[in-house]
């Protein structure tokens, strides 16, 4: 019996023997440091915040719009509830793993509402949000972290981590060299800064979250989340990842002709 090449038994095993895990960049442990002890935060399943959200767009009106209430929830593996209650409709978006959809309501009359089936790429989007707020600068599943290497934002020596997603979804994030914060997040043409500081069971959030999103017009659109209250790990409701129940519509009212008046 012929007598199998040693080259091609050594080209074999290369092909089916694992790949060495690529080295974290060193940056990402002080930057879990930063937030708080690495066992508090490998146990958090939830987080809820609440607080406001006030947007500006340059191109409208210049009256300022009120802010409006923000509701937001994360839960492991990968569920997000956001809820955002103006004056006049409430619209709320749910990702529960694989499906996602997008529900508004009118607040004075609950029988108008709109329910849309969000796609594919919108459910890829809301995935990746939701994994970068749960699992602490952990490389995504499916993805990769790679450091870039040093940069100089708002005159901060950082070092800069990509956190690929996939090849549409990936955070850019700018870290301090000395102490692990957070400086910068750019993802496509929005850039994303924190500011402030909560402090829950150990673990620093953010007060404040400002997002910046350039138009192709060159236009400015500003979003700022601020936070009054932060709770992780709290019981969550049941259904609270559950399509809505649809109300019933309001009866219409009888009319009165004028000859019965």
């Amino acid at each position: 019996m012929p007598r199998t090449p040693v080259f091609i038994l050594a080209c074999a095993a290369a092909l089916v023997a694992p790949r060495p895990a690529a080295a974290e960049p060193a940056v990402l442990g002080l930057a879990r440091a930063y937030l708080g002890p690495q066992s508090t935060l490998d146990g958090i399943t939830s987080i809820h915040f609440v607080g406001t959200l006030e947007r500006v767009d340059p191109g409208q009106a210049a009256a300022k719009p009120a802010p409006a209430v923000l509701d937001m929830i994360f839960s492991k593996p990968l569920r997000q509830r956001l809820v955002v209650r103006g004056a006049k409709i409430s619209m709320t978006t749910v990702l529960d793993g694989y499906d996602a959809w997008d529900w508004v309501q009118d607040n004075a009359d609950a029988s108008k509402y709109r329910l849309t089936w969000l796609g594919a790429g919108d459910i890829k989007t809301l995935r990746a949000n939701t994994w970068e707020n749960l699992y602490y600068y952990r490389s995504p599943e499916g993805g990769s972290v790679e450091d870039k290497g040093p940069a100089t934002i708002d005159g901060v020596a950082c070092e800069r981590v990509d956190f690929t997603h996939d090849l549409g979804t990936v955070y850019v994030r700018y870290f301090d060299r000395d102490t692990g914060r957070l400086v910068l997040t750019v993802r496509g043409p929005e850039s994303i800064r924190e500011s402030g500081e909560i402090m829950v069971d150990g673990v620093r959030f953010p007060k404040t979250i400002v997002s910046t999103t350039k138009t192709e017009s060159g236009r400015e659109l500003v979003a700022t989340a601020r936070f009054e209250r932060i709770a992780i790990n709290e019981p969550l409701a049941e259904g609270l990842f559950a399509l809505p129940s649809v109300p019933a519509p309001k009866p219409a009212q009888p009319t009165t002709s004028a000859a019965g008046k």
